[in-house]
């Protein structure tokens, strides 16, 4: 279905970004990994730039060495994201600032780089990475959901902005995933209520309609069906991937 497309991949190195990559690369995609982190899996189809997506100077670097390679750029996933587990008094001016920059403004980075290109083109397919939290709050998240839920409404701005251009804008919001920041965010709460790691994962799933915790297989799936034909009318959606948590 990708055979021999372009797709650039925010954050891929770990959790739902390389169960993304991994699915791209295995249906033909050229796909160009950005991320912070080393990306250690050997793969002819998988090119890994390094990119801290918060720096809008790395961004414009990695976007351009892609260019020079292909010219084409036929998908983004601005997958890229990190946590802040805090209410609003023990959020810090850097860690917020942090989140922000990394979570909010480096998905504006990529689309300031990349929208030119689809503009050209006259099409292309993005994906944005929100939340659950788009939707509803989470205790200890508020920085984080406001984040996400900015990305949303860009997410439909811009969607209304380029589709004149035949550029497809989506915006998925999971819940929660088995991902590394998932297993973070859980031993942050272990330490503050002191109950097993067990119990925990137990609660968590508990209050899901499927009554378990969502794979990044899963998402990444969701991910492939809005970049290919079949999602040829979606634009500007907001896409839950929750197990039914926010529709109770």
């Amino acid at each position: 279905m990708f055979q021999d497309k372009t797709i650039i991949i925010t954050g891929g190195s770990s959790g739902i970004g390389a169960a993304t990559v991994a699915l791209f690369s295995e249906a033909g995609a050229n796909v160009y990994l950005l991320d912070k982190k080393k990306w250690d899996v050997v793969s002819q189809s998988i090119h890994y730039l390094k990119c801290d997506v918060a720096s809008s100077d790395e961004v414009k670097t990695a976007i351009e060495t892609i260019l020079q390679q292909n010219p084409r750029v036929d998908y983004l996933f601005c997958n890229a994201g990190i946590h802040l587990f805090a209410n609003i008094e023990e959020s810090s001016q850097s860690d917020m600032q942090k989140v922000i920059a990394t979570n909010l403004m480096g998905t504006i980075y990529c689309l300031q780089q990349v929208l030119p290109v689809m503009k050209q083109q006259r099409e292309g397919v993005i994906v944005l990475m929100a939340s659950d939290q788009a939707f509803i709050a989470k205790e200890q998240s508020a920085i984080y959901g406001a984040s996400k839920a900015a990305i949303a409404q860009l997410a439909k701005s811009t969607a209304l902005d380029y589709a004149q251009y035949g550029i497809r804008i989506n915006c998925i919001c999971p819940g929660t995933i088995d991902t590394p920041m998932y297993q973070t965010i859980l031993e942050q709460f272990q330490q503050k209520t002191g109950l097993p790691l067990a119990v925990l994962q137990e609660q968590v799933a508990e209050k899901l309609p499927l009554k378990r915790i969502g794979k990044p297989e899963e998402v990444a799936q969701v991910v492939s069906f809005l970049c290919s034909d079949a999602a040829v009318f979606m634009t500007g959606a907001l896409v839950n991937v929750d197990g039914g948590y926010t529709i109770q």
